[in-house]
């Protein structure tokens, strides 16, 4: 039998818990823009546009495995020079995506099943917000 506290998680939506102030990439930046944005901002995941429509996420994991592939093949270079070599679109992953009405739940089990730290949130076709795991933990915590 669900408790109170489950009950009421369970209705939330992705909306009311996702993170709406995004930083973006388009598919020519480099991934020494990425890297500096990661370090200044203090930021994980990065929703990649193009024409404001979303292709793809750059994510802390994709940028540390693309710096070390590029540093293998880039010996000379140090680490800032090699990453302004590699776009983001080398590295970027297909979005995963979900609509601003799905429940926290189903983000969860998604996030689960594909193993993945965040989900790109749409309303419609347009990018809205960012829910991690996070998100997800800080929600259940406050429970």
């Amino acid at each position: 039998m669900d408790s109170p506290t489950s009950a009421m998680t369970q209705d939330k939506t992705v909306a009311e818990v996702m993170t709406t102030d995004l930083v973006t990439l388009k598919l020519n930046d480099t991934l020494r823009l990425a890297d500096d944005l990661m370090n200044l901002a203090k930021l994980r995941h990065f929703p990649v546009l193009e024409d404001a429509k979303v292709v793809g996420l750059v994510n802390q994991t994709d940028l540390l495995h693309a710096s070390m592939r590029s540093l293998a093949h880039h010996t000379k270079n140090t680490l800032r020079h090699a990453l302004g070599m590699v776009a983001v679109k080398d590295v970027m992953k297909p979005p995963n995506t979900v609509s601003v009405g799905t429940s926290i739940q189903d983000a969860a089990g998604l996030m689960v099943e594909k193993g993945i730290e965040s989900l790109l949130v749409l309303d419609g076709e347009r990018l809205v917000g960012l829910v991690s795991r996070t998100d997800l933990l800080r929600e259940l915590a406050r429970r």
